[in-house]
């Protein structure tokens, strides 16, 4: 009954660590409030550690394949999703971090929407990338292209699959981004 009763006074003290400073019994003695606060700074020094990687991640991303280079859209956005979810897990907030995440997402949204139009160009629809451009603009990290502006531009009866395909991955991005 002696061994109930003391490991239930083990149990209690486990329980609120975070209420001792010192914790003697059983044969040790830690010095917890010590201990705690230093991981609480250990943490945050790691924070502040993790936040410009991220910028800087999310940067080269965004910046990936220009010039000729190419690379897979999919695999950056899946790669992004999953630094964005590694930002919220962290719990980082931090304004250059967003700066960088909203050009992430201006930038390849001009992608998404540059490959729809040269497709639907490259079918039939002369001119077509003149006609975007001179409605949307051209590409850029500060915005999006204008996505019912796009739509009034493209006749969705005429698209091919594979453009129609196209088309709803760019609604799909919009939606998911909240662009």
């Amino acid at each position: 009954m002696g061994i109930a009763v003391a490991g239930s006074c083990v149990f209690l003290a486990f329980a609120n660590l975070d209420q001792f400073a010192e914790f003697k019994g059983a044969g040790f003695e830690a010095k917890l409030k010590q201990a705690v606060t230093e991981a609480n700074a250990t943490i945050e020094n790691l924070k502040s550690v993790a936040a410009p990687l991220l910028i800087t991640t999310i940067d080269l991303l965004a910046k990936e394949g220009r010039w000729g280079g190419g690379g897979k859209t999919n695999n950056r956005d899946a790669l992004f999703d999953k630094l964005v979810s590694l930002q919220d897990e962290i719990g980082i907030s931090d304004q250059d971090l967003e700066i960088a995440k909203a050009q992430y997402l201006n930038i390849h949204a001009w992608d998404k929407v540059s490959d729809l139009v040269s497709s639907v160009e490259r079918s039939g629809r002369e001119r077509f990338s003149v006609e975007v451009k001179d409605q949307l603009g051209s590409h850029s990290y500060d915005a999006p292209p204008d996505l019912e502006r796009l739509l009034k531009l493209i006749d969705e009866d005429s698209l091919s699959s594979s453009e129609l395909e196209k088309l709803n991955e760019i609604k799909e991005f919009y939606r998911r981004n909240k662009l």
